[in-house]
């Protein structure tokens, strides 16, 4: 017997829907959540055959449980209930991929047709793919949801996509950026997705082209690149990037796909536009209305100097090296604490008071993740400066130049 999980905050809705469904007892069973977090824990506790969900409920989202369908039952095909959705849309999602579109408020009769198409799909020994990473972006795009998403793909890889009110505005891949980095992470296979907390700083919008455009073109690059007529020969080296990315990104996309160490802050200062240093120079020139202001560095996770602003005539590649070790064995510190990740160290010398910052984003605080920020920040202050209002500066500012990092 089949199971159907129905999730919704209505709870009229659930007992019209569960009276409805008595005449349907012996084709299948259905059980109701009234939000995503209770119905996790349904997915986890039974087998279920299709998921049936609202997007706006309270405690965890409809958004957030198709993430976790995604992540852990992909095999799950859903039905999503919206008020958003028009025969336009539907149709462009249709054509696309394999979600189920539902106009609230909801036709039974409707409702009741496709969950018996889609089970008899299934007896017949057929498949009913779950949620696409195009199908979830498309969701996103229609409640008018502002987020940033987290997108995992095999390998490793991964990036970061942001939405503001409905609206694409930026996509982050590795050194990758805008549309590139967009068009990579939509060629991944087997994605994970996970929302993540949003930026203090507001994003700038750097992609131009519309969420529907972007997924017709990369649907169109993976196609031609994996036409069978451009195969190599089975002796051919060919890089595996000819195979899974259009030509003209194979170069950009090379650190995506390859089984490599996480790139130094170093190399992401190389591979940065003149135009986002002058972004990160002009942010670190903030500091020089903090009283007793000497210098400031941005440094990477192993000391290396990335931008500065110095206009004492500091050594701040000898003392960013020296701050990061202390920072470094005070983190260590801390954590064999066991009272959490230290992020600050305060030294006070006798011409000067030195703060180290760390951010990292990573789930590893020892380790760098591609798509996360891990920076050190040091500024260099006169003793009779002022201290509180550089740590609320350093504080704030660490947080302005993570997106230039991720």
């Amino acid at each position: 017997m089949k199971t159907i999980l129905i999730v919704d905050d209505e709870a009229s809705l659930i007992l019209s829907l569960k009276a409805g469904f008595e005449a349907y007892s012996d084709q299948f069973n259905v059980c109701t959540a009234e939000n995503g977090r209770a119905a996790v824990a349904i997915l986890e506790s039974q087998p279920i055959d299709l998921v049936v969900t609202d997007l706006k409920m309270p405690e965890m989202d409809g958004f957030e449980l198709l993430a976790h369908l995604k992540n852990n039952f992909p095999m799950i095909p859903a039905i999503v209930m919206t008020a958003f959705n028009t025969p336009e849309i539907e149709n462009r999602i249709d054509k696309l991929m394999s979600i189920t579109l539902l106009d609230k408020p909801v036709e039974f009769d409707n409702l009741t047709q496709r969950i018996t198409d889609i089970l008899n799909i299934q007896d017949k020994g057929g498949t009913v793919s779950g949620i696409s990473l195009p199908n979830f972006l498309q969701l996103i795009e229609m409640e008018e949801k502002t987020c940033l998403l987290e997108i995992k793909g095999p390998a490793d890889q991964s990036g970061l996509f942001y939405f503001n009110k409905g609206e694409l505005c930026d996509a982050v891949c590795g050194q990758l950026i805008a549309e590139k980095a967009a068009y990579a992470m939509l060629a991944f296979d087997d994605v994970q997705i996970s929302f993540r907390n949003l930026p203090r700083k507001k994003i700038k919008k750097r992609i131009e082209n519309n969420l529907m455009s972007l997924i017709m073109e990369s649907s169109r690059q993976l196609d031609e690149s994996r036409d069978p007529a451009d195969d190599p020969p089975e002796d051919d080296d060919t890089d595996t990037a000819d195979l899974l990315f259009p030509k003209d990104l194979e170069k950009e996309v090379d650190a995506v796909l390859a089984d490599q160490n996480v790139a130094t802050d170093d190399d992401h200062n190389h591979n940065q536009g003149d135009s986002d240093m002058a972004d990160i120079n002009a942010i670190l020139e903030k500091f020089g209305n903090v009283d007793g202001f000497q210098a400031v560095g941005v440094f990477s996770p192993q000391g290396e100097l990335v931008a500065a602003s110095n206009k004492s005539g500091q050594k701040l590649d000898e003392l960013g090296a020296l701050a990061n070790d202390v920072l470094l064995k005070a983190q260590n510190t801390t954590e064999i604490m066991g009272v959490g990740r230290g992020n600050m160290v305060h030294i006070q010398a006798p011409k000067a008071q030195v703060i180290a910052r760390c951010l990292n984003e990573a789930t590893d605080f020892s380790a760098s993740e591609s798509g996360r920020a891990h920076i050190h920040m040091v500024l260099v202050l006169d003793n009779e400066g002022n201290l509180a209002m550089g740590k609320m500066k350093l504080d704030a500012i660490i947080q302005e130049l993570a997106p230039e990092f991720r």
